[in-house]
């Protein structure tokens, strides 16, 4: 129960919202090799008895429940129920009993995983860049970038609006994969540019949690609309992100992830200000100036990294604190004077 798992949130509901817990909870799935059914004191039909009785998933449920009550006398389970789905095995065969109750265990316990960022999707920050990345239109007037707010909706898109050969065609010629941004894409970019090269090399999901405390206001507070130009700069940000990572996978041997990380937080702690990043928007990418600027840093990047690790995976170190901040306040060679993009 310890964290934000699964345990910890059963505890919590059972402590402060017992009369939810039917609401919230999937509930467990048990067989039985005999059930009979009787009156019950009103007169309703209810289950009387069940023989052999086995939970076959639910274990995490049942025990969260025990070691709860145990832990805290005061709650009430009697204002508590749990969902059951009740299986009568009607096969005699213990060796295909066995087998049943097998995969009703594995079956029940089959599903695509729900990370929690896809519990974000209705966010107001997420609705919004969806309704502009609907409305924007690259510079060619064509072309658009793709927010998949929801898990899947970029090829729901597809099968839904790609209905012969040549519309499926036109479609992913306007909106090609390479064009598609996730949720937790788009919040590597911006921690990545907001230097937080640390939080963005702990992972996608950690990144993206800290990514959403940053975003939301305090409690009442309105939200900072988004404009058109806020979205066309966050495009911009990832391409140069983008082309960063293409760049860095074949210079280096290890690492290459958190290297790109760290040389676009090097970029934007040293040219942020200057960098106009309409221009990388309109250009639907950075000039060849600025990425061989990008190439410069990067393999100085990768230098403090590998020499600072010392001997550490260069994946775990750069998640530190220490690294960031050694790997920002490093000196690295003066910006080139002929990069188009500098105001």
């Amino acid at each position: 129960v310890k964290g934000k798992g699964v345990n910890a949130g059963i505890q919590n509901t059972l402590r402060n919202e017992p009369r939810r817990f039917m609401a919230y909870n999937n509930g467990i799935v048990l067989v039985a090799d005999e059930l009979h059914f009787g009156k019950t004191a009103d007169g309703a039909v209810g289950i009387s008895w069940i023989k052999g009785l086995q939970i076959v998933n639910g274990g995490q449920t049942t025990a969260t429940i025990f070691f709860a009550k145990r832990k805290y006398p005061e709650i009430d389970l009697a204002s508590v129920f749990v969902p059951a789905k009740i299986i009568v095995m009607n096969d005699q065969d213990e060796a295909a009993e066995e087998a049943l109750v097998s995969d009703i265990s594995r079956y029940a316990n089959s599903q695509n995983a729900v990370r929690q960022s896809d519990l974000s999707a209705n966010k107001p920050f997420h609705v919004e860049i969806e309704r502009l990345s609907l409305s924007v239109y690259c510079p060619d007037g064509v072309s658009r970038w793709f927010y998949e707010r929801a898990a899947g909706s970029y090829n729901t898109m597809l099968s839904r609006e790609g209905t012969t050969p040549t519309r499926l065609k036109a479609l992913k010629e306007a909106i090609p994969p390479s064009r598609r941004i996730t949720k937790t894409d788009l919040a590597k970019y911006i921690n990545a540019w907001d230097q937080r090269p640390d939080l963005v090399s702990m992972g996608s999901q950690k990144n993206f949690d800290r990514f959403m405390d940053s975003i939301t206001g305090k409690e009442g507070e309105e939200p900072k609309p988004i404009t058109k130009d806020d979205y066309k700069i966050m495009i911009a940000k990832a391409k140069l992100f983008r082309d960063t990572s293409k760049l860095a996978r074949p210079m280096f041997v290890a690492g290459q992830a958190n290297v790109a990380t760290y040389t676009i937080s090097v970029l934007a702690a040293r040219l942020g200000e200057r960098l106009d990043l309409e221009r990388v928007w309109n250009k639907q990418g950075g000039s060849p100036e600025l990425m061989a600027q990008i190439t410069t840093w990067a393999r100085e990047v990768n230098e403090i990294l590998v020499r600072t690790a010392n001997g550490r995976l260069l994946s775990e170190w750069a998640k530190k604190p220490e690294c960031r901040e050694i790997v920002m306040s490093s000196t690295f060679s003066a910006p080139a004077e002929n990069i188009p993009e500098l105001r």
